[in-house]
């Protein structure tokens, strides 16, 4: 079947964009979400007794409730309970009278696995596809001849997802996708005990929230750089020019501040960076370390890949300095190691910053 076809393109689609491996700064994070739906079921074709009716339906509505498990490497499983209602709008037949009424409802479990494209902003874009299965329920659903069909009936189930998400506060997102299901051909008994089958698949719209929870905070790794960028944000006094052995000896550290929810240098910070360079340059270091940090404000995941974007703004400038690319390393600490302790969800200027350490 083409749907089947168009599901397994989507599928491999989703697989080939997956990366090896997660990012090692990366948190997971449990998370649910609702959305109301709005189905446009296919016409079907529907064969009973040899005859083949038409069937119309109206725009339906239905309710969709999912809970799942982001892996914060752009992947995310979940399970999927979502109800879809449809009625009649017409049945017609060769040389037959149209009818209407009644109408097909879909009641399915569907185990989802998508993909978040990272894009550095609170819009972020996904991919997906799901399999599962649905309780067929055909309400009174009328055929040319007068039988019924009143009966429900279990079939496998599938879907393909695309959409999107935006970030709101705190650990909400908006969401909208559109989503294509179908299930097989599904078989019923009419109400005169005569066999039928009936198509059925729908396009569909879904617009709701998504609530992703905090995890507990990292205890602050005992690295010397943390320690040492709670230092003045200025550079460090330098020593007095007595020898070379004595400047090289002393590791130097700044720190530069962002604004809310943004990777971008401000003047003052594009000011420390090629202040700093110069310093490294004079001194004999081996290398230089820039770790990113956010505040509490925000998913957990969205503020790891921010930290991470915060740092590799930094390692650029940098370069632009000349310092060689090749001894910069980055760190992402998300929300990790917050230089002033807050509780979740708050705003903190001091937070949102780039630790700079020579070595």
């Amino acid at each position: 079947m083409k749907s089947f076809r168009f599901l397994g393109v989507v599928i491999a689609a989703v697989a080939l964009l997956l990366p090896a491996s997660a990012h090692a700064k990366m948190r997971p994070d449990w998370y649910v979400g609702g959305a109301g739906v709005l189905p446009l079921q296919l016409n079907a074709d529907s064969s009973l007794s040899n005859v083949t009716n038409q069937i119309e339906y109206k725009t339906g509505w239905g309710l969709s409730g999912s809970g799942g498990y982001n892996w914060n490497n752009g992947l995310r499983t979940e399970l999927e309970f979502v109800y879809r209602h449809s009625d009649v709008q017409k049945v017609t037949g060769t040389g037959s009278t149209a009818f209407d009424g009644g109408g097909i409802h879909n009641k399915a479990l569907m185990f989802n696995t998508l993909y978040d494209f990272k894009t550095g902003t609170r819009f972020v874009p996904y991919l997906g596809a799901g399999i599962g299965g649905s309780l067929v329920d055909a309400d009174n659903l009328r055929s040319i001849n007068g039988a019924t069909l009143d009966k429900e009936r279990f079939a496998l189930a599938y879907q393909a997802i695309a959409g999107f998400a935006l970030a709101l506060e705190g650990n909400w997102s908006f969401t909208a996708d559109y989503r294509y299901f179908a299930t097989p051909e599904v078989k019923f008994k009419s109400s005169a005990g005569v066999s039928a089958e009936t198509e059925n698949a729908s396009h569909n719209i879904l617009m709701g929230i998504r609530y992703q929870f905090a995890t507990p905070e990292k205890a602050p790794a005992p690295v010397p750089v943390v320690k040492a960028a709670k230092a003045p944000k200025a550079a460090m006094p330098r020593m007095p020019k007595r020898s070379a052995p004595i400047v090289a000896a002393v590791p130097q550290s700044y720190v530069v501040f962002f604004d809310f929810d943004s990777a971008t240098l401000t003047t003052e910070a594009e000011r420390i960076i090629a202040s700093a360079a110069a310093d490294y340059k004079k001194g004999k270091y081996v290398r230089l370390v820039v770790t990113g940090h956010t505040d509490t404000k925000g998913a957990t995941s969205y503020n790891d890949k921010l930290s991470q974007e915060r740092a590799v703004a930094v390692q650029e400038e940098f370069a632009n300095m000349g310092v060689p690319v090749g001894l910069i390393s980055t760190v992402a600490e998300g929300e990790g190691s917050l230089l002033i302790p807050t509780s979740d969800g708050i705003r903190e200027a001091q937070n949102r910053r780039v630790e700079i350490m020579f070595k």
